[in-house]
C-alpha cells in the first residue's frame, strides 16, 4: 500500500457540506478510521460494536459513559472501548470531535 496523508480539517469541511455527524475516511483489511462529531447536547445514538474501538478526542467536553462508568472528556484523551461494551458520549456544551479506530 502507498502512504496516505490526510488533513482532518479538510475532512471536517466535507462533513459540513454533507451535513454529516460521522465520516469513515480510511479502510484497511483490519482497520477502519473515521471522525465522529456531536454538536452541543446532540444525542449519541451509537450501539455497541462487534469489534474493539479506540477514540482520540480532538475537541470537546462532556463525558463518555463506558458500561456503567462515566469519564470526563478533554482534548488529546485516548479512550479504549472493548468490543460489545455499551458506550456513549453525553453532556457536552461544546462540539465533540473524535477520531475513531475500529479493528475489523
Amino acid at each position: 500500500m502507498n502512504e496516505k496523508i490526510i488533513e482532518i480539517r479538510k475532512l471536517l469541511s466535507k462533513m459540513n457540506e454533507d451535513n454529516s455527524d460521522f465520516l469513515n475516511f480510511f479502510d484497511l483489511q483490519h482497520l477502519q478510521v473515521g471522525i465522529l462529531r456531536l454538536k452541543p447536547s446532540q444525542k449519541d445514538t451509537q450501539e455497541p460494536h462487534p469489534s474493539d474501538e479506540i477514540y482520540l478526542v480532538l475537541e470537546g467536553d462532556g463525558f463518555i459513559e463506558i458500561g456503567n462508568k462515566a469519564y470526563p472528556l478533554r482534548k488529546d484523551l485516548f479512550i479504549y472501548v472493548p468490543a460489545r461494551v455499551k458506550h456513549r458520549f453525553y453532556g457536552n456544551v461544546q462540539e465533540i470531535l473524535v477520531v475513531y479506530f475500529f479493528s475489523n
